[in-house]
This record gives C-alpha cells, structure tokens and sequence, in this order.
C-alpha cells in the first residue's frame, strides 16, 4: 500500500511540473511603504502608465522537473504592468498623496523585468523574485520630465518545495520591496520638492 501511495505521489508532482501555473501576484496591502517621500507636500500624481520592455512578456517563469528543464509556463492573472503600477499607487497614496486622472505630476515608464526562478539544491528549493522598472516623472503644468530612474526589486527564501502560494509569496515580496526603492529614492523626493506651483 505504502508502494501504492508513493507511486500515485510522484505521478502527481510530475504531472503538475507540466501544468502551467497562473499566478495572483500583487503587493502585500499591509506592508509599510513609509520613505521620505512622505516629506514631500502632497501631490496629484497620475497612475503610472508602463510599458512592458521584458524580453520575454509571455511568462514571469518556467516550471522546472527533477532534471531541470523547462516543462511549463508560470504568468500572473493580471498584466504585469498592471501589478506594478497598481503597487506603486498604493505606495504614494499611503505616503500622503493622491492618485488623480487630472495630476500635477505623470508617472510614466517601463517594466524591464519581472521574473520568477527556482534553484533546486540537494535538499531545500531556493526561490527568487526579480522586479526592474523604470520610471520617468513629467511636470504636467511645463511638460518636463523633472526625474528619470530604474528601480529594483527582489527577493529569495529557501524551503522544502513550494507550489503557487510560495512562488505568489516570493513575488509580492519583490514588488514590495521594489515599491520601498521606489518610496526612499532621496533624489525623487529633492526633484519633487522643487516643483513651483
């Protein structure tokens, strides 16, 4: 019976190693994005308006087999322009500012990079989450850009082994900390505070 129960187990976790995955990936709404944006006096910021400048905008990932290869595709259920503008709303607005269609200031830029790796050692799996975006800052009153930057996330944790709950995990946690880059970039927080009214 013990056999039995083996056997059916590895059929099933070689099955799912060439199912594709679809993943819910978003910010954690509980984590503290507070930088020193927050000094800056409230602005209307547009939401940003991204492009997707991956190399590979099919796929966050690859489901790996025992052996290595790629067996299956891993995307998120929503645009991953999307997941990163949204986030970075969310981290102005807790910083005190707002998000409007009429905006003083428009966010606009690119997502370099949003990928999800697995790296198989003898006993534990290590995970890694990937963000890169660029973001440009535009003066709607002059229609200058007043700030250009590329900003980071990432993240890892070792385990066991994982399926979609870990791997959503291990992306939220790099688009929160790519928002963080975001949120302390001492250089925005000086071009914003030098916006005349």
């Amino acid at each position: 019976m013990k056999r039995i129960i083996l056997l059916v187990s590895i059929l099933v976790i070689q099955a799912c190693a060439f199912t594709d995955a679809t993943l819910q990936v978003q910010h954690d709404e509980f984590s503290n994005f507070k930088g020193p944006i927050v000094e800056v006096n409230p602005l209307l910021f547009s939401s940003p308006a991204l492009v997707d400048n991956r190399d590979d905008i099919d796929r966050i990932g690859w489901k790996k087999n025992g052996f290595g290869m790629q067996t299956a595709d891993i995307t998120t259920a929503n645009p991953v322009v999307d997941i990163v503008s949204d986030s970075i709303r969310a981290g102005l607005i807790q910083n005190g500012h707002s998000v409007v269609d009429s905006s003083r200031v428009s966010i606009l830029g690119s997502v370099d990079r949003f990928w999800f790796e697995s790296d198989m050692n003898f006993w534990t799996v290590e995970f890694t989450g990937d963000i890169q975006c660029r973001l440009i800052f535009v003066d709607n009153n002059t229609k200058e850009e007043i700030y250009k930057s590329d900003y980071s996330g990432s993240y890892s944790e070792k385990s066991g082994g994982g399926l979609n709950k870990t791997w959503q995990r291990v992306m939220g946690k790099a688009v929160d900390n790519m928002v963080e880059d975001v949120m302390f970039d001492e250089e925005l927080v000086e071009a914003l505070s030098s916006l005349i009214d």
